[in-house]
């Protein structure tokens, strides 16, 4: 994602003046912890009672704060439901402002962005798709052919043309049949998706490439 940034620091051009700015990323998993721990909360133990900054709060205002010129993305990857999402309402809306429990409100500088990179929209509901702007594509639907396709593109700048095609042309021939076999007639104790299957035979194929080499 810094690559042209670094093609126009490269080129001589001064950091500041650059069209591209560098980015920089923060990812966290709200399902990981729990809704206190991501936005905060008051410590009742103590007294008085102190106010204890949560991972997604301490994070935020460490990025609003930080030198603007660069990007500062916070990347909110897992699933989506209504324990996180729903308290986020107000700095996904155009205030870009996120109030929390103890008054304080960190306002999004114009540097900053959230981006969601989500496991699963099951329990998220239509408004919060609509006003955190996701897009949601299932594995099922996207399917293994994408990835094959950036797979043998990758050998083609590596080894040419003519390895590209054969590689394409075989691949693809016995790879559909293989899949066929394996949703027809076998039975998984575990079940794989066939994009993980594809991932897993490239992966393969190049181990058993570069050991040749």
């Amino acid at each position: 994602m810094n690559l042209l940034n670094k093609e126009e620091i490269k080129s001589g051009k001064d950091e500041s003046k650059c069209e591209y700015k560098k980015v920089d990323v923060t990812p966290i998993n709200p399902k990981s912890i729990s809704v206190d721990e991501f936005f905060g909360y008051y410590d009742l133990e103590k007294k008085p009672k102190e106010w204890m900054d949560g991972v997604c709060s301490y994070e935020l205002k460490k990025m609003c704060s930080d030198v603007q010129s660069i990007n500062r993305w916070m990347v909110l990857d897992g699933p989506v439901d209504t324990l996180w999402i729903e308290s986020m309402n107000s700095v996904l809306d155009d205030n870009k402002l996120l109030t929390l429990n103890n008054g304080d409100r960190i306002a999004l500088t114009s540097n900053v962005r959230l981006l969601f990179e989500v496991e699963n929209l099951a329990v998220a509901s239509p408004a919060t798709v609509s006003r955190a702007g996701m897009i949601y594509m299932d594995v099922d639907e996207l399917g293994w052919k994408p990835y094959m396709d950036m797979w043998c593109l990758d050998k083609k700048t590596k080894f040419g043309e003519d390895y590209y095609t054969s590689l394409t042309e075989w691949t693809i021939k016995y790879i559909i049949k293989v899949l066929t076999v394996k949703k027809s007639y076998c039975t998984e104790m575990v079940k794989t998706s066939e994009t993980a299957c594809i991932r897993g035979f490239c992966n393969l194929f190049d181990c058993l490439v570069l050991g040749i080499k």
